[in-house]
């Protein structure tokens, strides 16, 4: 994998991990996704800086990111596993989007991902690491259909900002990945609702 252990050990003064600690990332890292990072490298659209990185198509004044945290996990460095799944879909996407002249955007204002159609807004795009992750937050979600009050406080209800994100921007489609899952929705906004989530396959990407 490309992200470097030894270099947030080497920052923060720790032993560089055993054997069993690479191993059990691996296991949780699956190697599509190792291979979708590794690709993002190689073409420079992952820009390597230690323990973090940056993205090529970055906007000015955004990351860089950590791809580890400053705390023990199973005797080395805390991964931050959904950033891992958010660069390999950043990396999926960037790939496909080029062939349509599409632009690809990371951390776009409350979503993880989006994709443009120059100012136009497509897609929408959450990640999770984890599929169970994935159906709360959609399940959640589907509570706001009806009505989102804009003026509601939503530190730690993430459902809540993605509802505020989908009536703001009002994109075309929304997309949940976690490992092993992809849901795609067209996004509705009849009259006398917020907005409706319908099954569909998003036809660009």
């Amino acid at each position: 994998m490309p992200p470097s252990e030894s270099a947030a050990c080497a920052d923060w003064n720790w032993r560089v991990p055993s054997d069993d600690y690479f191993r059990r990332a691996y296991e949780r890292l699956p190697n599509g996704l190792q291979a979708l990072i590794a690709h993002g490298v190689a073409s420079g659209l992952i820009l390597q800086l230690g323990r973090q990185f940056t993205l090529r198509s970055l906007a000015p004044k955004k990351g860089p990111y950590a791809w580890f945290s400053r705390h023990m996990e199973a005797n080395g460095p805390n991964l931050n596993w959904e950033y891992f799944v958010q660069v390999a879909e950043f990396v999926r996407l960037s790939t496909l989007a080029a062939r349509s002249n599409l632009i690809v955007t990371f951390e776009d204002q409350l979503m993880d991902l989006a994709v443009y159609d120059a100012e136009r807004l497509l897609v929408c795009v959450e990640v999770k690491e984890r599929t169970a992750q994935l159906q709360d937050l959609m399940k959640g979600l589907r509570t706001y259909q009806a009505a989102v009050n804009l003026s509601e406080a939503d530190r730690g209800n993430d459902p809540l900002r993605k509802a505020k994100y989908l009536v703001r921007r009002k994109p075309m489609y929304f997309c949940g990945v976690a490992i092993g899952t992809r849901i795609e929705y067209s996004v509705l906004y009849p009259e006398g609702k917020a907005f409706e989530l319908v099954r569909d396959v998003i036809p660009w990407v």
